[in-house]
């Protein structure tokens, strides 16, 4: 699958700098994606393509540059990361889908964990073998999935001004930086745990121009890598 055939003309990007972000910034500059990158630290992104990438200062919680980002972009695509100590999610998705809603967009592309399970899900091989350790650590009060979670439930439920967002959570395991080949995705099976950030870029972009993924939380991995010559 690839954003060649299904792709947004604009998207802002929050957590751009992060693992993940990476990944899909670097995917969007690479297939002509405009960009618009949501940051605090502008200085991480000294080398982006100025004329496809743009880069706008601003803290999460400001709803009226969030807006003014927002505006014109098909959709906002969230590599925000799960600190259960930051909560990065519970103190600023809700501001950033007022800013979605307040802008006119309301297609939003989040990320999950490969444990989180969806309401209905039967568990996989790994979920299985994972649950039973995150069971333990949560009974001492460390909750590794509070935060995508908050998010999931918060998307399901249209709660903490979710409500009239459309939206998609992928949920991949290992990141890696191989090459982009193409991702898989699954509804309810998983297919291999690795995943090229590139390939979950490629896959966030098509979301936003496509339904196919719409209220769903598919897992994501990477196609067959090319044999070494």
């Amino acid at each position: 699958m690839s954003t060649k055939v299904a792709k947004p003309a604009k998207v802002a990007i929050i957590g751009a700098s992060g693992t993940y972000g990476t990944g899909i910034l670097a995917r969007a500059e690479e297939i002509g994606v405009e960009a618009v990158v949501i940051t605090r630290s502008p200085h991480k992104f000294k080398d982006v393509k100025p004329t496809t990438t743009t880069v706008v200062e601003a803290q999460l919680d400001e709803e009226e540059k969030l807006k003014e980002a927002f505006t014109g972009c098909d959709g906002v695509i969230s590599a925000l990361g799960d600190d259960r100590k930051k909560r990065p999610k519970t103190h600023n998705l809700p501001h950033v889908w007022n800013a979605m809603k307040a802008a006119g967009v309301n297609k939003y592309i989040g990320m999950g964990s490969g444990p989180m399970m969806m309401p209905g899900e039967k568990p996989g091989g790994f979920q299985r073998a994972v649950h039973p350790l995150l069971s333990v650590l949560k009974l001492f009060g460390v909750d590794l999935l509070e935060q995508n979670e908050w998010e999931r439930d918060s998307l399901l439920m249209g709660k903490n001004g979710a409500v009239g967002i459309t939206w998609v959570l992928t949920r991949p395991v290992r990141p890696t930086r191989t090459p982009f080949v193409g991702a898989n995705v699954h509804k309810d099976k998983r297919g291999p745990m690795n995943c090229s950030i590139y390939d979950h870029g490629d896959f966030c972009l098509y979301c936003v121009a496509s339904s196919e993924w719409d209220k769903l939380a598919p897992h994501v991995s990477s196609g067959p890598q090319p044999k070494k010559k």
